[in-house]
C-alpha cells in the first residue's frame, strides 16, 4: 500500500477552505457537476464526474477550519477501490492569512496510488483557484474515466 500526500498553501482562510470541502453547492464547483453531502460525522459524501463516475464515501471526522476525514470508493466494481474502502484525511493549518493543506489518501494499491496522485492534484489547484476567488475553469479530467485495476496493476 501507498499513500497519496499532497500538500499546497491556498490564499484563503481556513474556514473558507473547509466550506468548500463540505458544502455541495460549493463542492460542484471545482470537483465535479454533482455532490450530495451530509457533513456530520457518519453522513455521506458523494460527487459524479461528467463522466459518470461516482465517488461514495462517508465522513468519519469534520472539525470545522481543521479537518475532514471521509471514506472513499468508486461505484464502478471495476475501478478495484469498493465505496468506503480507503480514507481520505484533509487537515487544514492557518498560515500566512492563508492555509497550508494537507490530503493524505490511505488505503490504495500502489499503481491506484499514481493513479489517484494525479486526480488529486488536479481537483485541489481548482479548489485553491476558487477558493482565493478565481475562476477554475473547465477541468481538464472531465472527459478522462478512472482506470480500472486491471488496467493499472501489474498482470
Amino acid at each position: 500500500m501507498k499513500l497519496v500526500d499532497k500538500r499546497l498553501f491556498i490564499d484563503a482562510p481556513p474556514a473558507r477552505v473547509y466550506e468548500m470541502l463540505t458544502n455541495a453547492a460549493l463542492l460542484v464547483r471545482w470537483m465535479a457537476p454533482v455532490a450530495h453531502v451530509e457533513a456530520w460525522a457518519g453522513g455521506t459524501i458523494t460527487w459524479t464526474h461528467l463522466n459518470g463516475d461516482t465517488v461514495i464515501g462517508a465522513f468519519v471526522e469534520l472539525v470545522p477550519a481543521r479537518r475532514v476525514v471521509f471514506s472513499y470508493g468508486w461505484d464502478r466494481p471495476d475501478v478495484g477501490i469498493p465505496p468506503g474502502s480507503t480514507t481520505v484525511e484533509i487537515d487544514l493549518r492557518p498560515s500566512k492569512g492563508g492555509t497550508e493543506v494537507r490530503l493524505v489518501h490511505r488505503g490504495l494499491s500502489d499503481p491506484m496510488a499514481d493513479a489517484h496522485s494525479g486526480g488529486w492534484s488536479n481537483y485541489l489547484t481548482r479548489l485553491a483557484t476558487l477558493a482565493e476567488g478565481r475562476d477554475p475553469g473547465a477541468d481538464r479530467l472531465a472527459s478522462e474515466r478512472v482506470p480500472s485495476s486491471s488496467e493499472v496493476e501489474p498482470a
